[in-house]
């Protein structure tokens, strides 16, 4: 039935192992016992998690978002979706440092998505990075293929990078998601800084950007440092009383 809601609206219905983490979720260990895949209401309904909102609830805001904001992603198979935790760590562990997948919350009601990256420690041991999932109210601003492309991670006294290089398993992230960016509508002119027209403003553009104690990244010593230009842009734009605060504090994992 579930598979049927999703094919339904898009051209891409759940697959076994989609199917099976929902099952995990609604049945917990029970699930593998009941390969006819029948769901008593009672249970249909009951709390998908402890965030207090029934299942049904929570599929309904994903698909509202698939709609709305990642149907194309969501036909061509980017989004893997449905993939528990755990198993995204199986996925990742093994794979080549900036391979990321995406996958839906399962803590956000209105319906979330967001992705999580593998890292590699200097004792080769695997890190995992998971960013705070995108909303509606997020992706009404920029598509979800624009923020991929240009998130960044910065840490102090380090030029933000993007961490994200292959979608799972081992596909360039631009061949991925390039056919979705989004592309000037016009040619852009240069602009008279010291003779401004009455209309003439800078262009700008939204990105994502974590914050993250060095201590979390792969390898700060081989990170270029700011330059002082890029240094006093920063300050001018934040607070540096409040990029000391963030990047002396320590982040859980």
């Amino acid at each position: 039935v579930l598979s049927w809601q999703f094919s339904s609206v898009t051209k891409r219905g759940l697959n076994t192992e989609q199917l099976s983490m929902l099952g995990d979720k609604l049945l917990g260990p029970n699930a593998s016992n009941n390969p006819d895949g029948l769901i008593p209401w009672t249970k249909f309904c009951k709390n998908v998690n402890e965030k207090s909102f029934p299942f049904w609830l929570w599929i309904e805001g994903i698909l509202e978002l698939i709609k709305r904001h990642l149907l194309a992603l969501w036909n061509d198979g980017c989004i893997m979706g449905f993939v528990s935790k755990e198993r995204e760590r199986t996925l990742l562990k093994d794979r080549s440092p900036g391979t990321f997948l995406l996958r839906f919350s399962e803590s956000s009601r209105e319906g979330a998505i967001t992705f999580t990256w593998v890292e590699r420690s200097q004792n080769d041991e695997p890190q995992f990075h998971a960013v705070e999932p995108y909303t509606k109210k997020e992706l009404s601003a920029v598509s979800f293929p624009d923020i991929v492309r240009n998130y960044k991670v910065m840490a102090a006294e380090n030029i933000p990078e993007n961490p994200l290089r292959f979608l799972y398993p081992n596909m360039p992230k631009d061949s991925a998601f390039g056919k979705y960016y989004s592309r000037p509508t016009e040619t852009s002119e240069p602009m008279d800084v010291e003779n401004p027209t009455p209309h003439g403003y800078i262009k700008t553009e939204l990105i994502s950007v974590s914050e993250v104690h060095p201590s979390r990244l792969q390898s700060t010593e081989t990170m270029l440092p700011l330059s002082p230009e890029d240094f006093g842009e920063l300050t001018r734009i934040i607070n540096p009383a409040e990029i000391d605060t963030v990047m002396c504090s320590a982040y859980p994992n």
